[in-house]
């Protein structure tokens, strides 16, 4: 199912998705390190379990299972090393998010910024971000790819697409429910109106 959706993502090529595609890489950096030590940790165990190997099928399955973990390990390493080329030093709030970890609050708390201006500026270093990459030869096509078949990426791609998905289903209700802002009330047009007293009625009393 989510290989047909990646192959959908590498024939189109809007805006939106190129986006989606680039995000994904930025919610891979934190365990990128972890899962490359964990790979190195798997070929250590497949090259021990080869002393045991008699067969020569066996033996070929384990050589086959070590390419694949050195392939991705490879991968991952080339993964890192374009966020951080792109990214790069003016691309600060990106850093801060996602290669530090900071969450959102934090970085408006520390940059002294409201939390609307830093989702704002996310969105446009993300933006951005699209733009150097494709300048350095890696547009959305070329990224899935390099990185389609690693199961981290996948994984982030996967992710980030549902939360899209449902930030857009939350913004088509908003639309439907057609609510009024609140600082557009008019609440003297909206105020209960009062019984007049008729000024004679007033007089004569």
């Amino acid at each position: 199912m989510f290989v047909l959706l990646i192959e959908k993502f590498r024939k189109e090529a809007n805006m939106e998705d190129k986006q989606l595609v680039v995000k994904a890489l930025l919610e891979c950096y934190p365990y990128i390190d972890d899962m490359y030590d964990a790979l190195t940790r798997m070929i250590a165990s497949s090259v021990s379990d080869g002393f045991y190997a008699i067969f020569a099928n066996e033996q070929m399955r384990l050589y086959e299972r070590i390419m694949r973990y050195n392939d991705r390990k490879i991968g991952l390493y080339n993964m890192k090393y374009l966020i951080e080329e792109g990214t790069g030093r003016k691309q600060s709030i990106l850093r801060a998010r996602y290669m530090e970890g900071k969450s959102a609050s934090v970085i408006a708390s520390e940059s002294d910024i409201p939390l609307r201006t830093v989702y704002l500026r996310l969105k446009q270093g993300i933006a951005t971000l699209a733009v150097v990459l494709e300048k350095m030869g890696f547009d959305k096509k070329r990224i899935l790819k390099e990185f389609g078949n690693e199961p981290l990426f996948s994984s982030m791609l996967k992710r980030v697409i549902e939360e899209d998905d449902e930030a857009q289903r939350v913004k088509e209700a908003v639309k439907k429910t057609n609510i009024e802002p609140f600082g557009s009330i008019n609440h003297r047009r909206n105020r209960r109106s009062r019984p007049r007293r008729d000024t004679d009625d007033c007089a004569s009393a």
